[in-house]
């Protein structure tokens, strides 16, 4: 009788035990995130920010097209300032998409098609002599940092001008010119076309905090950017970087060496990146930090991250223009840059993962 009685306990234990199970969570999301409606945050932030940066950034590569079509067609300083210009308003635009380089833009290697750089001048003065359009040259030889180097010279604009007038190969570099601003219009509907029918839908419906929901993608996405920005943008060009670690100034290793603007595109880079932690008018990751009760020193993870965005800012707004000059000569200043933008890493990577639960899948470049 004893056996059988403890085998009637062992049998009631087991099944409260697949009961219990059959009731926990699948994982800890649906304790940590309760009844927060991600749906809310993940819509807004693809509608309102993401989204919208693409339509206009595929809206002003149609635009720029016209304008250097304009330019190759009568090439005067007139249509050469036109295009120069329009060139800084696409580079500030594309500033707005380029930090969230996941979902199409990844698989489809859209971002390293539009923005790699250093751009390689060799290349391209090899793909005009053998004219060679955009679609058959590489990454390097293209996109928006070919496009400055075609359109931007060291020697001022009459050495421009002279490259597609009286220049021996000025007719095929006119061609070159017009593909790499037709690749850029291609690769940009890519993008909006890739979003607007299908990824849109994705983007919000993937929910969570494992290392494929959009929460994940999105704050990955940011810290991954702003270390690129440190490293690359900031740290190099003053030689504390990895790549370039002499503390020494290089200002021809700058992101924008012809068209300056690399503070401007800089401070649009991280004005994005906080919008899509603030969710601008909407709902933002702050909120979701603020429904988990996030804490950092006694205060809301959410002020202090961001108030670390807006010092950021302020150190880049402290920058003196143009940013070559202040490489050489302010470093300083552009080594406060380096200091925050380490701050704010250090916040996204560490308190903003931890109390989401989101796993960083990637480790800094400079091992801080």
């Amino acid at each position: 009788m004893i056996k059988v009685k403890s085998k009637f306990v062992a049998i009631f234990w087991m099944m409260l035990i697949l009961v219990a199970c059959s009731k926990s969570p699948k994982n800890n999301n649906e304790n940590l995130f309760g009844t927060y409606d991600q749906a809310v945050m993940l819509e807004n932030i693809a509608n309102q920010i993401l989204l919208s940066d693409i339509t206009s950034f595929q809206g002003n590569t149609k635009e720029n097209l016209v304008i250097v079509e304009n330019f190759t067609g009568n090439p005067t300083f007139a249509t050469l300032k036109a295009a120069q210009d329009y060139f800084k308003i696409l580079s500030q635009n594309w500033a707005k998409v380029a930090p969230f380089n996941f979902g199409p833009m990844q698989t489809e290697l859209i971002a390293a098609n539009i923005d790699t750089w250093p751009a390689k001048p060799v290349k391209m003065e090899t793909a005009v002599a053998n004219q060679i359009g955009a679609t058959g040259v590489g990454a390097d030889t293209k996109g928006l940092k070919g496009l400055e180097y075609l359109l931007f010279d060291k020697n001022g604009d009459a050495e421009v001008l002279v490259k597609y007038t009286t220049a021996t190969d000025a007719v095929a570099r006119k061609a070159f010119l017009n593909s790499v601003s037709t690749e850029l219009v291609a690769q940009a509907t890519n993008l909006n076309n890739a979003w607007t029918k299908g990824y849109f839908t994705s983007f919000i419906n993937a929910k969570g905090n494992d290392v494929s929901s959009s929460l994940s993608q999105t704050v990955n996405g940011i810290a991954l950017y702003l270390d690129e920005i440190k490293n690359m943008k900031v740290a190099n060009p003053i030689g504390i970087g990895v790549k370039v670690n002499d503390n020494k100034s290089h200002p021809d290793i700058i992101e924008y060496t012809l068209a300056e603007q690399s503070l401007e595109v800089m401070r649009a880079n991280v004005l994005v990146m906080k919008s899509v932690f603030n969710g601008g008018s909407g709902q933002g990751i702050d909120d979701l930090l603020d429904y988990v009760k996030a804490q950092k020193d006694g205060k809301n993870l959410s002020v202090v991250v961001g108030a670390q965005f807006d010092e950021v800012i302020a150190k880049i707004d402290a920058v003196n223009s143009p940013y070559a000059s202040a490489v050489n000569n302010n470093k300083q200043q552009v080594q406060d840059v380096f200091n925050s933008l380490k701050t704010l890493i250090a916040y996204l990577k560490v308190d903003v993962a931890n109390n989401l639960g989101v796993t960083i899948t990637f480790s800094d470049t400079d091992g801080d």
